[in-house]
């Protein structure tokens, strides 16, 4: 079991919200600090959407980055998950090579803001590589009770090829 299979297995990220863990660690920079997975971040460090990096990738291919929220209200209560805090598909190569937030934003970057007394949420962002072709994906009516595994498979990705999660808590 490579190391980012390990986090998210620990994490409880795999098998219940995603069925296997990607085989590469998505470099994601919030507010200058590089996330490592499993890392607690401060909620004021991510206000802004992250600068992304995946080294290696293909420039023909296409590639569709979902980042969720799976314990919204709470672990204990997720009763809104999965909280979808960013949507972003058919995103260019040369986007992903350069570092460029681009692509079609179905759904714009919401900053994490865990609730008052909900502990910690974990924070999963998924990659995914969909060679050769363009998903069409509408825009989702709302942020709440979203699904990887059914976004997955509606539109044939398949297992994300690199992915990254971190740890968040309300700050008060």
């Amino acid at each position: 079991m490579s190391d980012i299979a390990a986090k998210f297995a620990e994490a409880e990220i795999t098998p219940k919200i995603i069925p296997n863990a990607p085989q590469q660690k998505f470099h994601l920079t919030w507010d200058g600090i590089q996330v490592e997975p499993g890392q607690t971040l401060q909620v004021r460090n991510l206000k802004n959407a992250p600068r992304w990096a995946l080294p290696g990738a293909d420039p023909e291919s296409t590639y569709t980055v979902i980042m969720i929220d799976p314990d919204n209200l709470s672990r204990k209560n997720p009763s809104v998950a999965e909280w979808l805090h960013w949507l972003v598909c058919n995103i260019p190569a040369s986007n992903i090579i350069d570092g460029i937030n681009g692509g079609q934003h179905q759904m714009a970057y919401g900053s994490p803001a865990p609730g008052p007394r909900t502990d910690l949420h974990r924070y999963v962002i998924l990659i995914w590589e969909h060679q050769g072709r363009r998903i069409s994906v509408p825009k989702p009516s709302s942020r709440a009770k979203f699904n990887v595994k059914q976004f997955m498979e509606k539109n044939k990705l398949g297992d994300p090829i690199a992915g990254n999660f971190f740890y968040a808590q309300h700050e008060g």
